[in-house]
């Protein structure tokens, strides 16, 4: 263990941090001033440090946990990871916290050559609603219709579009279809298809993440898929759902009914620049465990009790 610096050195080291870290003053000009050499004055800011003469305390004024953010971003090889407190355990005050976080990130980081896709779900409807300012970047529905028209993309798509003063590209179908052929249908419907020709231009995607062990899904609470179908799903180890990608615990996709979805494609999630999942609480964790083992996504705004699981597991 190192012995700590006696009394005159700590005046000395006291003296070289002030004017660095307060006076804002740079190591040479530090150097030039005191007649020490810069490699000196470099070892007694590391010392000042070590010493804990200074303290370096990161904190945020907004609530975003910073460190849990800086942790989850390394675990998990995030570009984009927004770790937030949120003051209740209740679903609703969860939903609006990282909704309106979403839209606070969304109007930091877009710009007007920005293609935006949206799936749909309560946090994105809470993100649309608190949405203030956007650019006027492009804006596409990535999926159908699977929960209340409140929180369906239709809905989020009308809201937002009209935030960025653009015509937006929706879906007005079901999200899962009766069969293939039903399917197939839609999709060459003229303003379906106009739609997924538009998915190779998203730059920049937000979606909702379900969970189906535990079940907090849209698709299954709206009875997208029929129980037959649920059952077989879970059966091939299903646990999330992402716009209509299932995914299992290993992050591998289940592409059991992808001929019968209304909705972008594994392989189209893959080709986005930037994919961000919005979720949390207990009843998700495992699905955004899943779904950050599918490397599917590159940015996750949660809560920090959902971080710190997800960090421990």
């Amino acid at each position: 263990m190192a012995q700590a610096p006696g009394p005159g050195r700590q005046v000395q080291i006291a003296h070289i941090a002030t004017q660095h870290y307060l006076q804002n003053k740079t190591r040479i000009e530090i150097a030039n001033e005191t007649g020490l050499s810069r490699f000196k004055v470099a070892r007694l800011l590391e010392e000042a440090v070590s010493s804990g003469i200074v303290r370096i305390d990161i904190q945020s004024p907004s609530g975003v946990r910073l460190d849990l953010s800086v942790q989850l971003a390394e675990r998990f090889k995030l570009d984009h990871s927004v770790v937030v407190d949120v003051p209740s355990g209740d679903e609703q005050v969860l939903q609006a916290r990282l909704g309106s976080t979403v839209g606070d990130l969304l109007s930091e980081i877009l710009t007007d050559d920005d293609v935006l896709g949206l799936t749909s779900g309560r946090t994105l409807s809470t993100m649309a609603r608190s949405l203030k300012t956007l650019p006027k970047c492009g804006v596409v529905q990535l999926a159908g219709v699977a929960g209340p028209i409140q929180e369906t993309g239709l809905e989020i798509m009308r809201r937002v579009s009209s935030i960025a003063g653009v015509r937006p590209w929706t879906i007005y179908s079901p999200l899962v279809m009766s069969d293939a052929q039903a399917a197939l249908g839609v999709r060459r419907q003229p303003d379906t298809a106009q739609t997924f020709d538009q998915f190779p231009r998203v730059t920049v995607a937000v979606g909702a993440v379900g969970s189906w062990q535990p079940e907090n899904s849209q698709m299954i609470k709206n009875r997208a898929l029929s129980e037959a179908d649920r059952t077989k799903l879970l059966e091939r180890g299903v646990v999330a759902e992402f716009g209509a990608t299932l995914i299992a615990d290993s992050g591998e996709v289940i592409h059991d009914i992808d001929d019968r979805c209304i909705a972008i494609s594994e392989a189209g999630w893959r080709a986005i620049p930037t994919v961000i999942a919005a979720a949390g609480g207990p009843s998700k964790t495992r699905a955004i465990r899943a779904l950050l083992a599918s490397g599917l996504i590159h940015g996750l705004v949660t809560d920090s009790g959902t971080a710190e699981r997800l960090l421990g597991g």
